[in-house]
């Protein structure tokens, strides 16, 4: 089983006639159910708003298959998300965080990774960076680690998560606790402006992670390990939109290294053999071109 740990978002995507069509998304719980729907058994970690949002979260987890052991309903509201769709398909976000279900973390029960019943731990984005659900996870992922892989998507919304040099100093701090990471061109622009993506993705290298995978929209996909660099064309598809797009991404590549055997802590030096990255790369490029099919997330 993989366990992901993180937020539920409703996002209000622009529709005709100036109107708002609320979708269910939120980087972590895409993730899931992107997972859970190719079969892969997946629980959420987290909050469900206690409002009609939160209900309709509840259903979507539901038909998706994706297990809510530990995912808490509680009375506060669901936590929004305004995307602006441009016209490359990408969206840009406001949120509205204050006070809602997906960042009241404080005192809860979180899962133990025993390598026994849990392939991986995954977590990313605002529930990653916003307290007390930060420190929550940290701490968390940090027991997690020497049990099993983990695996990190920052999804940088440096409007709702603040100060660039802040997120940028826990990135780096969560970059190191994690096995895989996964983070987009444009995750990278927003904290080190200027900087090439290569040399981004190399020092992060060097802070613990055995494989760093950088999303780069329709020109692709490159892998960075020790040993290798691996680059992968994105696969083609009628683009819709591109929201949830990266998340659904993550999850063909966890998932595909899962199922096949490579996510487990003694396989990592397979991570070095670029075939085997590369097959992991071409599944995720894959899904993440079906995801972009469909309007809002996956």
């Amino acid at each position: 089983m993989i366990l992901v740990a993180g937020e539920n978002v409703i996002d209000l995507v622009p529709a005709p006639e100036g109107r708002l069509r609320p979708t269910c998304g939120g980087g972590p719980a895409n993730t899931a159910v992107a997972l859970a729907k190719r079969g892969i058994p997946t629980a959420l970690v987290g909050s469900v708003g206690g409002d009609h949002f939160g209900r309709r979260v509840w259903r979507r987890h539901i038909s998706a298959g994706v297990r809510r052991d530990w995912l808490q309903r509680t009375d506060l509201p669901s936590t929004l998300g305004l995307a602006v769709v441009n016209g490359d398909g990408t969206a840009r976000y406001d949120y509205w965080t204050t006070g809602t279900a997906d960042f009241a973390w404080e005192g809860r029960a979180l899962p133990r990774a025993d390598p026994g019943t849990v392939d991986l731990v995954h977590f990313g984005s605002l529930a990653a960076y916003l307290e007390p659900s930060a420190r929550t996870i940290e701490h968390w992922v940090n027991r997690a680690r020497g049990a099993v892989p983990v695996t990190f998507d920052p999804n940088i919304r440096l409007p709702a998560m603040g100060e660039a040099a802040k997120v940028r100093e826990r990135t780096e701090r969560l970059v190191g606790l994690s096995t895989l990471v996964r983070a987009s061109e444009r995750d990278l622009a927003q904290l080190y402006p200027g900087v090439p993506v290569d040399r981004v993705a190399r020092d992060w290298l060097g802070l613990g992670p055995e494989l760093v995978v950088v999303t780069l929209g329709d020109a692709g996909s490159i892998a960075f390990h020790r040993n290798h660099v691996t680059e992968m064309n994105a696969a083609r598809a009628d683009l819709v939109d591109a929201i949830g797009a990266g998340d659904a991404y993550t999850s063909g590549l966890i998932g595909w290294l899962t199922s096949a055997g490579w996510m487990r802590l003694d396989r990592l030096p397979s991570w070095g053999n670029e075939t085997v990255v590369a097959a992991a790369l071409r599944y995720a490029s894959q899904v993440a071109a079906q995801a972009c099919t469909v309007a809002g997330a996956p």
